[in-house]
């Protein structure tokens, strides 16, 4: 076997190869590569437009990526079904990551369940209320049930948002089977998922190569905004988070790692040392509407949401 063809199937070829199909034609647009929509899940503050960006910069000698902050999984995703590498993901948030387990192991039936559901006014209340009630622990939904109820009132609510109200967007049969047709035919190639705090990651994976898309910082020099978490209902994702002890973290973590994170004056600051990348996109969230907060007025913004991020890049510092 001659050498050219013995390198079809490296991990750089690959990536070649996908980043040429994703790579964006449109002289207009700022976004330099294509939308990669592979996740079943809307996902507020999602990287299905970062896909290209992060994987550019993802180093040639990788075998396995872990993922502290799985959330929508869009580019774990990429990572694992075009680039054939082996990912693990995990969040802190036990319902969410129940759902993934379902996704992953048996779309199939998560299909169906969702199938028997009504995309209607009364059934997205009737369901909203018993995630509520699980929440409160009034009730303890089984951990089927809790998978289709997560998706179904995440998928057609407003934003979207855990335990959020109604979009009448998605309150549409026809939008309701083409989203549930993508959880039916769902096929990552070497994903698995757990639940655990991105502390916890660190210590199980001290010599990983890592992916973190972490709550966003929102601070008095960052211009994100807090409608961006797609849990802003139940903040237990972002309330408190700790981004200093994160910092910290990364920059002792031997595996290297790509960030993708706020771009502000304090991040820029955290993360002086590593090299970092200003890709520009337009959020996807909250597309159609025009209306324009009291902050953003204040400060002359108009109702387009771009993108406020940075990608930090720190190769590793052993053999991986």
């Amino acid at each position: 076997m001659n050498r050219n063809m013995m390198k079809k199937n490296t991990l750089r070829e690959k990536k070649e190869k996908f980043l040429e199909e994703i790579r964006g034609r449109n002289p207009n647009s700022m976004n330099k590569y294509k939308r990669v929509a592979l996740s079943p899940i809307r996902y507020a503050g999602g990287k299905s437009l970062a896909v290209g960006y992060v994987i550019e910069l993802l180093p040639d000698n990788v075998k396995r990526v872990i993922s502290p902050f799985f959330g929508g999984g869009s580019i774990e995703i990429a990572m694992s079904k075009y680039l054939g590498l082996k990912v693990v993901g995990y969040d802190i948030f036990d319902i969410l990551m129940n759902y993934w387990k379902f996704q992953i192991r048996n779309p199939e039936l998560l299909y169906k369940e969702l199938k028997k559901l009504k995309p209607n006014k009364k059934t997205f209340n009737r369901i909203r209320l018993a995630l509520k009630d699980h929440w409160d622990r009034k009730i303890k939904l089984d951990s089927l049930t809790l998978a289709v109820y997560f998706f179904f009132n995440f998928n057609l609510s407003y934003g979207p948002g855990f335990l959020g109200w109604t979009s009448k967007i998605y309150l549409d049969e026809e939008r309701y089977r083409k989203m549930i047709e993508k959880v039916r035919d769902f096929s990552p190639k070497n994903l698995e998922v757990g639940c655990a705090s991105f502390e916890e990651i660190f210590k199980k994976y001290p010599n990983d190569f890592f992916y973190c898309d972490p709550p966003y910082y929102i601070g008095e020099d960052s211009k994100m905004f807090k409608g961006i978490y797609p849990m802003r209902n139940i903040p237990i994702h972002h309330k408190g988070f700790k981004h200093e002890l994160l910092r910290d973290l990364l920059k002792k973590h031997r595996g290297g790692f790509i960030l993708s994170y706020t771009n502000c004056p304090t991040t820029r600051e955290w993360y002086k040392e590593f090299k970092k990348f200003f890709p520009r996109w337009q959020y996807t969230m909250g597309q159609g509407e025009t209306r324009i907060g009291k902050n953003r007025r204040a400060k002359n913004g108009n109702h387009i949401k771009n993108s406020h991020e940075m990608i930090v890049f720190n190769p590793p510092k052993i053999a991986l």
